[in-house]
């Protein structure tokens, strides 16, 4: 239902722009000064608040959507059995219904539990955003963490990162900049993705201002224990050569690195990494289309690489001594028909040596431009979140889907999926998912 008062505002707003920009270029066509460019500007922001009206008054997710490629809605297939973890519980997370949502579900689509997603609620202010949203709709939260608890952890883009009990109210939230997912290291801390805004001193290899990546940590409560630059990492190893291929002097590029991922090396996988050791981090640098791994302290980069993966998400360690990689791989177009879509690829450190594990080809077509999650359920299953395009789908090892979710919004349009994971109905300590 629209909001009428939200309607009237808006289209008055849009009214008294017009008239500005009219009697303005009238004048400046005449005169030729400033108020020519500032009629430009007022034209622009006019352009944005049309647009935006459907997203202000609540009529439609516009940022959202995208157009639909799937048929059917929710789970569409279910070939997964009790042996092929079909007694496991799935957390999905994205705009599921009227908002975004995070929601525990069995493989049938039935569900267990939920929580809403609202950063200004949840926020400890607006105010505090990379770009301040103007409602619920303009701040997206990315792949959401359950604990074994019930509560959930998660990031809302550029803005902060939340945590909720079980049944949904706030436990905490942080006032620094986090982006993208956190995850949990093996004494407990909480390490994420962040952004730290540069405004003077000596910004080069950068114009100041820009917005720096940062890693960062937090205890169990929300506390910022530490943050550690990105920059200064690649200054350290002797990467600047880098940050200066394109330019001297860089501008701001909204995020110079896009910092999209950072994953400790548990110990009970360090034996199939002989070159890293147990604590290690590994980061994903999506502008660079760079993973690398560098020592627990952030000191040290141990190894890098460059592709063949292009704007990537996700990397994972894996049981094999492989790194396996969500290689979005844009081309240009909307369905990645150019160069054969997303790809799900793994790397050996210690060789090079890359193997694509699913997708880039005709028969195994999936495309994300953006986003986009993978997890590795043994004997060769995959789950793949195709992120902006709506659909969580799992394969086997032959590659053959055996079951799949579609965020359906409407005839015309999908919605996002920030990520679906899969989870042991063992990890929780939870017996009972009602909250009353």
């Amino acid at each position: 239902m629209a909001d009428v008062s939200r309607i009237a505002f808006y289209t008055g707003s849009i009214l008294a722009a017009v008239g500005i920009v009219f009697g303005a270029g009238l004048y400046s066509g005449l005169s030729g000064n400033a108020l020519a460019r500032a009629a430009s500007g007022v034209y622009d922001d006019t352009r944005t608040l049309i647009t935006e009206i459907p997203n202000l008054t609540r009529e439609r997710p516009i940022h959202f959507l995208a157009p639909a490629h799937y048929p059917g809605k929710g789970v569409t297939l279910n070939k997964v059995g009790n042996k092929a973890g079909g007694d496991d519980l799935l957390l999905l997370s994205g705009f599921l219904g009227d908002n975004q949502k995070a929601q525990l579900m069995r493989r049938d689509g039935s569900v267990l539990a939920r929580w809403d997603l609202l950063p200004l609620a949840q926020l400890p202010s607006a105010g505090q955003c990379r770009n301040v949203p103007q409602t619920d709709w303009n701040s997206a939260a990315h792949n959401v963490l359950i604990e074994p608890d019930g509560s959930v952890l998660f990031s809302y883009e550029s803005c902060g990162m939340v945590k909720l009990d079980r049944c949904g109210k706030k436990l905490w939230a942080t006032r620094e900049i986090t982006h993208h997912s956190p995850n949990r290291l093996a004494d407990g801390r909480i390490v994420i993705g962040g952004s730290a805004y540069i405004s003077a001193g000596a910004g080069w290899p950068f114009v100041v201002p820009y917005w720096e990546d940062v890693v960062r940590t937090y205890d169990a409560k929300g506390k910022q224990l530490s943050a550690h630059k990105i920059t200064d990492l690649f200054v350290r190893n002797g990467l600047l050569s880098l940050l200066t291929s394109s330019s001297e002097d860089n501008p701001k590029v909204n995020g110079e690195f896009h910092l999209n991922e950072v994953e400790e090396l548990p110990a009970a996988l360090a034996s199939a990494f002989p070159m890293f050791a147990a604590g290690d981090l590994l980061l994903s640098i999506r502008n660079l289309n760079m993973i690398l791994v560098t020592d627990a302290k952030m000191e040290r980069i141990k190894w890098h690489r460059v592709g063949p993966w292009i704007r990537q998400h996700d990397p994972d360690w894996g049981t094999d001594g492989r790194i396996s990689v969500f290689d979005n791989h844009p081309d240009g177009t909307a369905d990645g028909s150019r160069h054969g879509g997303s790809r799900i690829i793994a790397v050996d450190p210690a060789t090079g040596a890359t193997q694509t594990l699913y997708g880039g080809r005709k028969d195994q077509h999936f495309f994300s431009n953006q986003r986009g999650l993978h997890q590795m359920l043994g004997d060769g299953a995959m789950l793949i979140t195709e992120a902006n395009a709506g659909r969580a789908f799992q394969v086997d090892r032959g590659g053959r889907i055996v079951w799949e979710y579609v965020n359906r919004y409407d005839a015309k349009d999908a919605a996002w999926l920030n990520g679906v994971e899969s989870y042991p109905q063992s990890y929780f300590t939870v017996k009972d998912w009602s909250c009353k």
